[in-house]
């Protein structure tokens, strides 16, 4: 379960309702990743739970207590003896981060209060609860020395460094117009990834929601001015549902086709995945504690694939603008070759113990600042800089590989992806399964099974005694249809690029009719990532101009003298071909 910063927002106010002024009577840890505070109030008694043990953190006031164990950890024993008999003076969330931290007031050696913190970083696996006063660590669920962060230790005795902060606009306090000013100026892909960037408290849910109720497509790239006045409109209502949201207000689950809990939200939602559906709770708390009762439902094996493949192309999407920021940095190599060259050029005008110098530039004659080491000889600066020259050569060139791997690797995925969504059989399926065993994508899991998975066939379309059509159906069916089962004068048909299915003509006439031609082109679409398209690229050419590139992934191949058709798929069509 992933909750955003607006949903944290209303548990917090939630929890400052029913917790603060509360005295904290018993603590307990009933596993070594939650934690269980019994707090007394005024005429009853109350508890919160924060798990972390689990696939997402909670944090909530649980219906039921977990059962506590007799021998407590360190943790627990030393937040005992703190914090048992204290008050709850404050509980804030920082900003619209997944940061909620409760302050609680004790009674000091001297009799007087002193405030002691804890803090709750609900932020994913990174997820912590730490034990502060004074701005020092006094202990933490989870430890993290240097080796494991070099940028945030937290070990008792050291300064609480908060989480870096989100950078945006807040989505609930900020003026509308500023966020739409900072969307327009975005440099995001698309304007709802803009406005995700821009603006802090909001996932890709909301952002979606906030499209929907604006009647923009999520694809947009820019928008329009009465687009822009649209989504305005939108934000506007959504700060004023948030705002106005109370305590006991109803939220909104939004359940996963796994029958678990994804997200949970102050609105109804509009916009729900394939399979997912949205139930109505009377309030935050009373969702958590309906998320934490479901039973997950496992995927079938088609389903689990596709996640995966999904997972690992996100990861290597945002790699990418990663590695091209590497690649600028690399590019600085010819400005290093360009002023060691010109102080080779002008080894005269320079000597040891100068710390700057300026030269002609040999290349475009122009008037160069050029930075120099006093403790080295004009000879040696010269060498230093073509050293720098030589090391970022280096780095562009191993950025530039890493970057065309990536794109590779992401080509790779969108074609088992078109493969997973095509297939039917569990033959297919275990092809594509082991295919991402090979590829390293996917490890092996328990005992091997004697024999080999069920093997699967092309799917086959006789489109009349004359001329037959063999479509594969995976990288492993199109790399035998393709150079298996084609011969050279066979007509060969690939979406252009766009991930999907080869499809080969087989005729014994002397030339391919041009209805088969469109048959076989309106399959190659059909079975491909652009299904649904219009006016899809079909390339085709002879089997003699397709060619598999050594050391090529399944399914990849280059091709020459082709043709593009373009073909409209047709579910009525389709299917009267297939039953053939």
């Amino acid at each position: 379960m992933n909750l955003e910063g607006l949903t944290l927002h209303i548990l917090t106010n939630k929890l400052q309702t029913e917790l603060l002024g509360g005295k904290i009577y018993k603590v307990f840890m009933p596993s070594h990743e939650s934690l269980l505070l019994l707090i007394k109030r005024e005429r009853d008694t109350a508890a919160l739970l924060a798990d972390f043990s689990g696939g997402s953190p909670m944090l909530y006031l649980p219906d039921n207590l977990p059962e506590r164990p007799e021998s407590p950890p360190a943790f627990c024993m030393l937040l005992r003896k703190h914090l048992e008999e204290g008050r709850i003076t404050r509980i804030e969330q920082s900003g619209l981060d997944r940061i909620i931290t409760i302050d609680i007031d004790t009674i000091g050696t001297a009799r007087q209060i002193v405030t002691k913190q804890l803090i709750f970083e609900l932020t994913g696996k990174n997820s912590n609860i730490i034990f502060a006063e004074n701005g020092l660590i006094a202990d933490s669920l989870k430890h993290v020395n240097k080796a494991m962060s070099s940028f945030r230790q937290i070990m008792p005795n050291l300064p609480y460094l908060a989480p870096p902060q989100q950078t945006g606009l807040s989505i609930l306090t900020a003026p509308v117009s500023a966020i739409i000013d900072a969307l327009r100026n975005s440099d995001a892909k698309t304007s709802l990834a803009a406005l995700i960037a821009v603006t802090t408290g909001i996932g890709k849910t909301t952002a979606a929601e906030l499209f929907a109720a604006a009647g923009i497509e999520s694809s947009a790239e820019t928008l329009t001015a009465d687009e822009e006045k649209r989504l305005a409109d939108a934000v506007t209502s959504l700060q004023q549902t948030v705002s106005q949201h109370r305590p006991a207000a109803p939220v909104y689950a939004v359940i996963s086709r796994t029958n678990q809990v994804k997200t949970i939200l102050p609105f109804e939602p509009q916009v729900l995945e394939t399979g997912c559906s949205a139930k109505q709770l009377p309030d935050i708390n009373s969702a958590l504690n309906y998320a934490v009762t479901l039973t997950p439902i496992q995927l079938p094996e088609q389903e689990t694939l596709q996640k995966l493949v999904a997972a690992e192309s996100q990861r290597l999407e945002k790699k990418l603008p990663v590695l091209e920021k590497d690649l600028l940095t690399a590019d600085k190599a010819e400005t290093q070759r360009m002023i060691a060259d010109t102080i080779m050029a002008n080894i005269y005008q320079l000597s040891k113990g100068q710390s700057s110098g300026q030269l002609l530039n040999i290349y475009d004659g122009e008037l160069l600042e050029i930075q120099l080491s006093p403790l080295l000889s004009p000879t040696e600066n010269a060498q230093a800089y073509y050293k720098r020259y030589n090391k970022y050569k280096r780095a562009q060139s191993e950025v530039q590989n890493q970057i065309e791997t990536t794109r590779e690797m992401l080509d790779y995925l969108a074609s088992i992806d078109a493969s997973l969504t095509t297939a039917t059989t569990k033959g297919e399926i275990a092809e594509i399964k082991q295919e991402l065993i090979t590829a390293g994508l996917l490890q092996t899991q328990g005992k091997k099974h004697k024999g080999q998975p069920p093997k699967s066939e092309p799917l086959l379309v006789k489109l009349s005694d004359e001329t037959t059509l063999y479509i594969g159906k995976n990288n492993k069916q199109n790399d035998y249809v393709t150079f298996s089962l084609a011969r050279g004068k066979d007509l060969w048909f690939h979406t252009k690029n766009i991930p999907g299915s080869h499809v080969i003509l087989k005729t014994t006439l002397p030339q391919a009719a041009a209805s088969d031609i469109d048959a076989a082109a309106m399959l190659a679409a059909y079975f491909s990532k652009s299904r649904c398209g219009n006016k899809v690229p079909v390339d085709c050419t002879e089997r003699r101009f397709v060619k598999k590139p050594n050391g090529a992934k399944p399914g990849f191949v280059i091709y020459t003298d082709q043709t593009t058709y373009y073909a409209t798929p047709d579910e009525t069509v389709i299917q009267k071909l297939l039953q053939k």
